[in-house]
């Protein structure tokens, strides 16, 4: 067990980090929670969508692909330009302290190397899922995050496009990309500003 408690409070961290939305009226989730779901959705993903993915890839990036969060904080994607801005540096800093804090787990601190350089198909998805399932909480929950902004539906797409860098997606996520936008743009109107 002492070889695993610095990384049991590492989660325990994870799940002190706030997001800007959540999945029900009046509750803002975790970075914690967030993880799980990403993980359950991309995995349900890989199977729905017969993407003939590493299920245990898929897994990992979801569970650790904001755990640099727990020093550098959760940055609203739509929120003050400014800290938008700072954001890589400040994951930088996070990860390089996260390496020193946390070096004897080199499986956990690899993988979110591998996240953040994108180049396997399964961390692509979880960056996918990870700008997408926030829609559907925002969604379900009859939240105003993108009224509140004045984000449109194509304001949106427009962020989310360039946010995953469509052009060089994968060829097997577009088709997913592809109907998710259309999910949006036809069904969660609703959400939006305008």
């Amino acid at each position: 067990m002492k070889k695993i408690i610095p990384i049991i409070n590492c989660a325990t961290r994870l799940a002190l980090v706030n997001r800007t939305v959540g999945y029900r009226d009046g509750h803002f989730e975790n970075d914690a929670e967030h993880s799980y779901q990403l993980a359950l959705a991309c995995w349900a993903a890989n199977k729905q969508y017969n993407l003939g993915l590493n299920d245990e890839l898929i897994l990992k990036f979801a569970l650790i692909h904001d755990l640099v969060e727990v020093y550098a904080g959760d940055v609203d994607a739509f929120g003050d330009p400014q800290q938008i801005v700072l954001k890589k540096e400040n994951e930088k800093k996070a990860f390089a302290k996260l390496k020193t804090e946390f070096g004897q787990f080199e499986d956990i601190i690899g993988m979110i190397e591998k996240y953040e350089e994108r180049k396997e198909i399964e961390a692509e998805l979880v960056y996918v899922f990870d700008k997408l399932i926030t829609d559907v909480n925002i969604y379900n929950s009859k939240g105003d995050y993108y009224k509140s902004r004045k984000i449109g539906v194509d304001g949106w797409k427009s962020w989310f496009l360039n946010k995953i860098n469509y052009d060089s997606l994968d060829l097997k996520l577009k088709p997913l990309v592809d109907e998710s936008i259309k999910e949006v743009e036809e069904n969660f109107k609703s959400s939006f500003y305008g």
